[in-house]
């Protein structure tokens, strides 16, 4: 059975309780996972996990209780406790957790990438909120994109709000940081052909035939693209919009485009046949 915490001021309890900060995050090289489903993601895809925390309520549920068991084995020196509910609340995001992880970051890199003939990447530059970072990370493993790729970086890829709003799949999909200059370098070298998401596109984004090795790059929330994004482009695609909003949300408009890649690769071997 884990040890048995009842105080705030145990050492990996103020760690963790640090790790909200962005600051904590990148000296300690640690970040927290929190909930079932993000925690047996990181499980299943590897990331090393160095510290386990457990609600009294963890093991009385089925879902939680198989993946503390699952998780526990990965923990470094058994480093497990079982904590109230005022010191687990005091490390959590949200109130519905019941099992916490301290995890080590785990970094991608471009070169780790495998270019394989169907390659499919989602570029994100400058996304701001947590959320809709999370939540194209979340579309990427839906389409099955092979990474997600973030060139100049707002918002912290480690960010509670970016592992809970991705449902783990953080995990499940490579993410990799880069810049714009090394990232344009690498798209040329793999003849990978980027097409940009801009509202003042005159392609429809379903009118588009979208080649075998693809890269789409959404923009920031507030600014969209910047115009290098677009003049580095080979194509660009918009999504009509009948209202009066002038821009649909960044996740969302990258999710659209990502079913479509994946709605005309699906159909692809019914044309040839």
């Amino acid at each position: 059975m884990p040890k048995r915490i009842t105080s705030t001021k145990f050492s990996q309890v103020k760690l963790a309780q640090a790790l909200h900060k962005k600051r904590t995050r990148d000296q300690e090289r640690l970040f927290i996972v929190e909930g079932s489903k993000e925690l047996e993601l990181a499980v299943d895809n590897g990331v090393k996990l160095h510290t386990l925390f457990v609600h009294d309520e963890c093991l009385q549920d089925e879902d939680s209780s198989a993946v503390y068991h699952k998780a526990s084995n990965r923990v470094e020196e058994r480093c497990i406790f079982n904590v109230t509910d005022r010191i687990f609340r005091s490390m959590c995001y949200r109130s519905s957790s019941r099992i916490v992880a301290i995890a080590h970051n785990h970094d991608v890199r471009l070169e780790d990438l495998k270019i394989v003939e169907d390659a499919f990447f989602v570029i994100c530059s400058g996304l701001e909120k947590p959320g809709n970072l999370g939540a194209v990370m979340r579309s990427a493993d839906a389409v099955g994109a092979h990474a997600v790729i973030i060139e100049s970086p707002v918002v912290d890829v480690f960010n509670p709000n970016v592992v809970r709003a991705s449902i783990g799949t953080l995990f499940s999909v490579p993410v990799i940081l880069s810049e714009f200059e090394v990232l344009g370098s690498w798209l040329q070298q793999h003849e990978i052909v980027l097409v940009a998401t801009s509202p003042d596109a005159g392609t429809n984004y379903t009118d588009y035939v979208y080649p075998n090795r693809i890269a789409i790059v959404v923009g920031s929330e507030a600014h969209g693209l910047e115009q290098r994004w677009l003049q580095y482009a080979r194509d660009a695609v918009s999504i009509p919009q009948h209202g009066q909003a002038d821009s649909l949300n960044a996740a969302m408009s990258a999710t659209i485009v990502m079913y479509e890649v994946l709605r005309q690769r699906s159909r692809l071997p019914l044309q040839q046949g």
